[in-house]
Formats: C-alpha cells, structure tokens, sequence
C-alpha cells in the first residue's frame, strides 16, 4: 500500500461519512516488526488497509482501535514487545513502539481539507513531509510541510521544521508541545526500460522499498497491468524517442536494461541530470555500449558515472537475485542522497526513527 492509497482511502471514506481510526507508529526503541510511519486505517468492519507488523501487536491495536470508533475517541499507547512482560503479547522483538489512534469521524473538514492537500500535492511529486501535533492526542491537528514552505495551520520555527523534516519519522518536544513529522514523498521515481524477466522481478522489490516506478517498453506485450500492477505508470513507444512519453528529472533513478537498445536510451539520458542510472549486462556487454558511445563523442567522464554492471556484488544469477543487488545498490544511493541534504534525525524524546 502507498502512502497515495492511505490518504485516498481515508478521503473516501471520511467523504462517505465513515468513521475510521489511523493507526500510526510515531516511535520505537529497539526492534519491532514494522518502523516508525507505519499506517493501518481500521474501520467498524476492521481493518482497511496498511499494516502495523501483523501479529499479536496488530490484532491488539485492530480492537483497540475498534473500541476508540465506538467511543469517538483518539489515543496514544505504547506496547513493549518482550515476552512474559506485564502486558505479554507473545513477541520476542525486544523493542517498544509507541502507537497513535487518531479518530477520524466521518464527514470530519480537518480530514477531507489535508488528505485532499497532500493526494494533490503528492502528484506534483515534491519533497513532503506531514506533521501531526499529539500535545492533546484527542484534538489533533496535521499540516503539510513542503520544502521552503511553512506549514499551512501549525506554528512552527525554521528549527522546529528542521527537527522534524528529516530522512524518517520522528517525534520530538517543541516546547510543551509533542508534534510528529513523517516524510511522505521524496522527489524522484525509478523509470525502468525495458520489461523483461528482470525488470518483472525488479518493480515490486523497489515499490515495496518506497521507490515509486514507472516502465517503458516498445513491446506492448512486456508492459502490462497484469506484469507490473504495483506500477506508478506504464509506457509504450520507441527507445530513440524516450522523451515523447517520458520526462526525466535530476531526482530520477534510471535503470536501463531493455532488450536491444540500452545505447540508444543511454545516448538520450547520459548527459542529463539524474540521481542514478544502471546498466544491466556483462562486463564484455558494457564495454561494447560504451565503446559505441565513446565513438560518437560521449566522454568517458560522463559514461564512468554509469553503475555498470549494476547491482552490488553479490554472485546473483536469477532475474529474483538480480533484482535485489540492484534494489540494494539503489537504497545505497537514496541513503547518500538524502544524508547529503541533511537528512538524518534523532528523536529528542528517547524514541528513534527506523
């Protein structure tokens, strides 16, 4: 589930005149089995969408969060996650998390006003980050924060935004005030071309990483719903014309391995800006392309910033094993990225983000 379908699920049901409880862990100490922002909505019937780590600890917060619909309440909790304690959920994790149940009553205008605010903004595909003040866990308030941009609804300092717009979710003391501030959306996508074996095997690993994909084939048959339906988009047109369906971007990751054509993508892309690019393929293979390319007066500077082969070192063969060395050489790179923008927080209160 991505962040996109959570709100859009919250918006729909809260406009449906639904009341739903948004289950959120906003801190942990230790081990547990999902990290701080993790989402569950939970409605009269149950669970609707995310998951909190399932388990024990799941079905708990499951009726927790049913009893607080009946009571039109919120509610901060903490469960500590070793066995035989005072309230033993028969985990051995060994870690605490610290767990908010934000009521949402239906037809609720603070709710509707931010979830539409941030499904909107999320298309725009900017640096976002949501803040939600827990001072008084029933009388909540949230306000989007964009980079440069002060959050629309909350009172907060360029030092206050700065503890709190970090790389993960984080809790922190302002004052007398307890806000959480959980990035949403970090600008960029992953535009894979070519949908082959690989690329089949890839997708759901980098989506299920929080990278959002997009595939661009010229074979219609290798870019389908069916083969990719956790896809942000899917494109078919001619690898010498990537950019009559794609534009590209600095904050983009391109991972190339098409059937035929990686010269003609790479002469496109290799001198433009972007976070990432990789080449699948053999050593041999990737001296080819880039003696091709050398040929035609691309520097040897530019083609050296290639990650080619891709993927870490780890004696992978099947397209599986394939897609997680590249999947792991991609977190290697998004972590740089964001640890050069500053982005690295610890909590002020003893909690620590994943």
């Amino acid at each position: 589930m991505t962040i996109k379908n959570l709100f859009i699920a919250i918006l729909e049901k809260t406009l449906a005149g639904d009341d739903t409880v948004l289950v959120t862990i906003v801190a942990e100490i230790g081990s547990s089995p999902r990290g701080t922002g993790s989402h569950m909505l939970v409605g009269k019937d149950g669970r609707a969408c995310g998951t909190i780590g399932g388990g024990t600890l799941e079905y708990k917060a499951i009726l927790l969060a049913q009893n607080l619909l009946e009571q039109q309440e919120s509610l901060r909790k903490t469960y500590r996650l070793y066995r035989n304690d005072e309230e033993d959920l028969g985990m051995a994790c060994g870690g605490d998390v610290e767990v908010y149940f934000q009521f949402i009553p239906g037809e609720d205008p603070r709710a509707i006003s931010i979830m539409k605010e941030c499904i909107l903004a999320l298309e725009k595909d900017e640096d976002l980050w949501l803040f939600t003040d827990l001072t008084n866990p029933t009388d909540w308030s949230m306000a989007l924060y964009r980079s440069n941009t002060a959050p629309r609804g909350m009172e907060l300092g360029a030092a206050d935004i700065k503890s709190l717009a970090g790389n993960k979710g984080v809790m922190v003391k302002i004052g007398d005030r307890r806000i959480y501030g959980e990035p949403i959306n970090f600008a960029g996508k992953v535009i894979i071309f070519g949908g082959g074996h690989c690329a089949q095997a890839l997708q759901p690993v980098l989506t299920n990483l929080g990278f959002r994909c997009v595939v661009f084939e010229n074979r219609g048959e290798f870019v389908t719903p069916e083969l990719f339906p956790t896809a942000d988009a899917l494109f078919t047109g001619d690898y010498d014309a990537i950019y009559d369906k794609l534009s590209i971007s600095p904050n983009d990751y391109i991972v190339i391995m098409t059937h035929a054509y990686d010269v003609s993508v790479l002469r496109q892309i290799i001198l433009k800006g972007y976070a990432y690019i990789g080449v699948i393929g053999s050593k041999g293979k990737i001296a080819s392309v880039k003696a091709q390319l050398v040929s035609e007066g691309i520097s040897e500077e530019a083609l050296n910033k290639m990650n080619a082969p891709i993927g870490l070192r780890i004696r992978s063969e099947t397209p599986e094993e394939i897609a997680i060395s590249i999947a792991g050489e991609m977190i290697l790179r998004r972590a740089e990225i964001r640890a050069a923008a500053g982005l690295s927080i610890t909590s002020q209160d003893g909690f620590s983000g994943i």
